[in-house]
């Protein structure tokens, strides 16, 4: 008989393989990768078109483009389109990073023939109707106005202009006159750039059955839109830029926001992933040390938290958090007291397990599922990162050592390099 009062023996947690997907190729020279695994009767379908902001010529232009391929088609208008959506239980999401552009249903595996048609209608006939479009527009345009009153969104904005410089596309902020700017004209010449044959991923990730992939290859197997190379129109190199320090004063705030940081290196450096590492130990977990003192001890913020945010050439460093305007500069005070600890003491074996069984857990809990697993995929291959990317992170968790912790945080948190940004009243 089990005797629950003994406690379970503790053991080293095992590599969690992240299976690979079968990549096919179309009759038009479109890759399909795909990543079938689970019960349940859905499929995900991911097209990934090369289309992000750096072929735009001018800012939003990527961004509407992909958000008005569900506001028509030659034989659907935007009412039409959502409540076939609805009517089948397919869900659609739309984003655009710097590279790409992403378009993905989720549909119950029965009405896949239905909702594969209304994706194809969305991909292959957009009217990009001018009335639609003002609607989409002004509603953006609220949200950004809006968004521009917090103090959050205004410490991002500065700090990107601060580390990247405006002229670069990292840099560039989009204002209310970009949105103005965006007609039918300029989402129709990008939509024809850069949105072809030549031009596509496929992702088949969930339940996947052979009629499936038929149904893709007969819909996106055969040529379509004007192929042409893909000319980017920004260089997205990164040019390291001085540390500044800057406030932005709103005077009916009720809290302080406080951004410090940089950019750093590539995620194709060797010491990114031991840099993930380090960034986690620091604040990116609710055991940090962040947030440990500057939370839990000394009571200056509800949280705070480190990151790095990527980017095709480099990742931003960037230590986040929202106070009390008085509490402002002890916050600021008590993160480079913790940075100076990092660089001056190796961190201690037994608050590196802690992090290390974080960082092992949290990979099993993201790639628990054929769905979750497309997401890795794609991020791997859009951001040309090798397949042995997650076998290596795993091993840079855990073989890394106090002593590459102690280095790296010397190397790559120098104070002297960090730029800050508060946003927020004055202090009293």
């Amino acid at each position: 008989m089990l005797d629950r009062s003994l406690q379970p023996p503790l053991r080293e947690m095992e590599e969690y393989a992240i299976k690979h997907p079968e990549c096919r190729v179309l009759a038009n020279g479109v890759k399909l990768y795909l990543l079938d695994g689970g019960d349940v009767e859905v499929t995900r379908i991911d097209l990934v078109f090369e289309a992000g902001k750096r072929y735009q010529d001018q800012t939003m232009q990527a961004l509407f483009t992909n958000r008005m391929l569900r506001e028509g088609t030659h034989r659907l208008n935007r009412a039409e389109i959502a409540e076939k959506l609805d009517f089948y239980g397919a869900w659609m999401d739309q984003n655009v990073d710097y590279n790409n552009s992403f378009i993905t249903l989720y549909s119950l595996n029965k009405c896949l023939p239905q909702t594969i048609d209304l994706l194809a209608q969305m991909m292959l006939e957009p009217v990009f109707d001018a009335q639609a479009l003002e609607v989409v527009k002004q509603n953006n345009i609220q949200r950004h106005l809006v968004s521009l009153r917090k103090t959050s969104v205004q410490a991002r904005r500065q700090f990107n202009k601060m580390i990247y410089g405006t002229d670069h596309l990292y840099g560039m902020m989009a204002e209310e006159d970009d949105y103005q700017a965006i007609n039918r004209d300029v989402l129709v010449d990008f939509y024809q750039r850069q949105y072809h044959s030549g031009n596509l991923s496929i992702y088949l990730s969930g339940h996947i059955t052979d009629a499936c992939v038929q149904l893709i290859e007969q819909t996106f197997g055969h040529p379509f839109g004007q192929v042409q190379a893909c000319v980017p129109r920004h260089n997205l190199d990164v040019t390291a830029r001085p540390a500044e320090q800057c406030f932005i004063e709103m005077k009916d705030s009720v809290q302080s926001t406080v951004v410090i940081g940089k950019s750093t290196i590539s995620l194709h450096h060797p010491d990114c992933q031991k840099l993930r590492v380090l960034i986690t130990l620091l604040g990116g977990y609710f055991g940090s040390r962040l947030m440990t003192t500057v939370r839990e001890e000394k009571g200056y913020t509800y949280g705070i938290f480190s990151m790095l945010n990527p980017t095709p050439s480099d990742n931003a460093l960037m230590i986040l958090s929202d106070c009390a305007h008085e509490f402002v500069q002890p916050l600021i005070d008590e993160v480079y007291h913790q940075i100076d600890l990092l660089q001056q003491v190796p961190v201690g074996e037994d608050e590196l397990a802690i992090v290390r069984s974080y960082l092992q857990g949290d990979l099993c809990r993201t790639y628990d599922s054929g769905l979750s697993i497309a997401d890795a995929w794609i991020y791997a291959h859009t951001q040309g990162l090798p397949d042995t990317c997650f076998h290596d992170y795993w091993q840079a968790i855990v073989s890394v050592t106090p002593a590459e912790l102690q280095r790296l945080a010397c190397t790559y948190l120098c104070k002297e390099s960090l730029t800050e940004v508060v946003a927020g009243q004055k202090k009293l």
